[in-house]
């Protein structure tokens, strides 16, 4: 962490922002830690970027309270909260030089000349843009004024950083530069930063911790791993996951058995006390594309679902294939070498999900 830097943690308790009659943000409580990297998550219009707008001061939270480190911060103004804020945008000047850009802050804190500076150059050399800062933002690319935006927030010194899906605007290929270069960038500095984003694998390959945000509501709030193989309800399982997880509505049998239709499965020996400890018979199984085994040949004394191949689609690395049971379509990843047309399919029992089908909620 740089020297004269100060690190301070986020806590949000009972956050409620509406507009109108509508809640944005629904009692919303969680903490970042100091320097912890947290990546809010979410469909459009779940409260994220509400959210991140309460804790910077440019919207005003209707309850709750918004601390950052020790300091309750809801009265304070922007200016007063010592965070910084990079935009979807950049919202960089367009009449300004990268240098004078970087500097404007400091300038209009009456920062003394030869600190701004040494703080601008030493922020440059920091994103490798020292020979960019006579340049216009017209004359710099889509990554080169993302870095510009980037050095203003970092040439303030905040205790904070608040970002608001930055990387937006970028093409395919310099999104994936980027992601690295932040995650990078917000290590070496050890600023605690709050991110959001609607793109689940951003989320996946940066945060520390993901809060996934519906309807204004934080649905889970764990670890990248922890959010993936054991996700707390349907809409994270859907979520969270690419190709997207499979799911089909089954009943409960009397004898212990799955049945969805298609096709029916034993329950398995690990998971037949909290199934039959739930309290409907209405449930939804789940299983990733990448967690179902294929084989071309029956396995004997082994429980299995005949499918046949509906469509492949070929990624380069592996192959998608879409495979009918039935009427309904299974959807696993395979080697990009694999052929076969009737296939047989388990469900290992380890990474299978079930869930209420009336709540949604995990029940294993």
């Amino acid at each position: 962490m740089r020297a004269g830097w100060s690190i301070a943690g986020v806590r949000i308790r009972g956050l409620t922002k509406r507009f109108k009659d509508a809640a944005a943000v629904s009692d919303l409580t969680l903490e970042v830690k100091d320097r912890e990297f947290v990546v809010l998550l979410g469909p459009s219009g779940c409260g994220k970027t509400t959210t991140l707008r309460c804790i910077a001061g440019l919207e005003t939270a209707d309850e709750g309270e918004i601390y950052i480190g020790d300091r309750l911060v809801n009265e304070l103004d922007p200016r007063q909260r010592n965070v910084a804020m990079v935009f979807q945008s950049y919202a960089l000047y367009p009449h300004m030089t990268a240098y004078q850009n970087i500097a404007f802050p400091l300038e209009n804190a009456r920062v003394a000349e030869r600190e701004v500076v040494e703080r601008v150059n030493k922020t440059a050399r920091l994103l490798q843009i020292g020979n960019l800062l006579g340049r216009k933002p017209s004359e710099l690319s889509g990554g080169q004024r993302q870095r510009v935006a980037l050095g203003r927030a970092i040439v303030r010194e905040p205790t904070v950083f608040l970002m608001d899906e930055p990387l937006s605007n970028l093409d395919a290929k310099l999104r994936v530069h980027m992601r690295v270069e932040l995650k990078r960038l917000q290590k070496d500095l050890g600023i605690t930063t709050v991110y959001v984003t609607h793109d689940q694998l951003e989320a996946m390959t940066m945060a520390d911790r993901i809060a996934l945000m519906d309807r204004g509501k934080l649905k889970q709030f764990d670890d990248p791993r922890t959010m993936y193989t054991r996700p707390v309800d349907r809409f994270v399982a859907e979520f969270i996951g690419n190709p997207p997880i499979n799911l089909f509505e089954c009943d409960l049998t009397e004898d212990g058995v799955l049945d969805a239709g298609d096709f029916r499965i034993a329950v398995p020996e690990p998971l037949r006390a909290a199934v039959a400890a739930g309290s409907s018979r209405a449930l939804t199984l789940g299983i990733r594309p990448q967690d179902v085994q294929v084989h071309r040949d029956e396995v004997r004394d082994s429980a299995q679902i005949p499918a046949s191949v509906y469509t492949t689609e070929p990624t380069g690395d592996a192959v998608i294939l879409d495979l009918k049971v039935g009427a309904s379509l299974v959807r696993v990843v395979v080697g990009p070498d694999f052929v076969g047309s009737g296939l047989w399919l388990q469900f290992p029992p380890d990474k299978m999900h079930v869930f209420d089908r009336a709540s949604g909620k995990a029940i294993v």
